[in-house]
């Protein structure tokens, strides 16, 4: 067995919640009077902590920030739980790669709002280990979060592969020198994901299993 531990990303890996973050995002706007989101920057920032996703989809002024996130997570909780899901195949290999591997979650996403929406979603009791925004001093694409998992669970970079759909969680796994595995489902194009040379490149989600062989 290659690898002990197995380190996911969230939003865009795990679970489809872009309509809950561009819903929420558009909320805020008509909040503050903003003429509207750009949908491909909000998209682009996916992943990313939550001030730059709110600087790259709403046109303000960086005062303005503190002020639109409580606005974001005020709305994310009322949109968030009938807007989120999870993955095609997600559930399924999940239950058959925790009989084997320590599974854990980086996410940018604040810790608490995550553990409940890993509750609601039915996959909180699967993971070893979940690190959440607050958790760290740097977010992605920093490799904190990695090495963080790999400390607590006492695991090598070597034994470890982070899977994720973006850039930053590319350039995070690759900073804790742990394998990667690039999903091309979320957020990301798959030239996009391909130019940071990721040990692995899967097309769904259950194809991981083939990077464990």
């Amino acid at each position: 067995m290659t690898y002990r531990l197995l380190i996911f990303d969230f939003d865009g890996t795990l679970a489809d919640s872009e309509a809950s973050i561009i819903e929420s995002l558009e909320l805020v706007a008509r909040n503050l009077d903003l003429p509207g989101v750009d949908r491909a920057g909000a998209r682009q920032s996916i992943g990313l902590p939550l001030e730059r996703t709110i600087m790259a989809g709403l046109s303000l002024v960086p005062e303005l920030v503190p002020e639109a996130v409580e606005l974001y997570r005020k709305h994310y909780k009322e949109t968030a739980y009938s807007t989120t899901c999870l993955y095609p195949g997600v559930k399924g290999t999940l239950d058959w790669l925790r009989n084997d591997y320590l599974l854990a979650v980086a996410s940018s996403k604040s810790r608490q709002g995550l553990l409940d929406m890993m509750q609601h979603l039915g996959i909180y009791g699967h993971f070893s280990f979940i690190a959440g925004a607050q958790d760290v001093e740097q977010g992605k694409p920093a490799p904190d979060m990695v090495l963080l998992a790999m400390e607590t669970l006492n695991i090598p970079p070597e034994k470890s592969l982070v899977v994720g759909d973006t850039v930053y969680d590319i350039e995070m796994g690759k900073r804790a020198l742990a394998d990667t595995c690039a999903v091309t489902y979320g957020n990301n194009s798959a030239a996009e994901l391909r130019f940071l040379d990721p040990t692995y490149i899967i097309d769904a989600f259950e194809d991981v299993v083939s990077c464990l062989i």
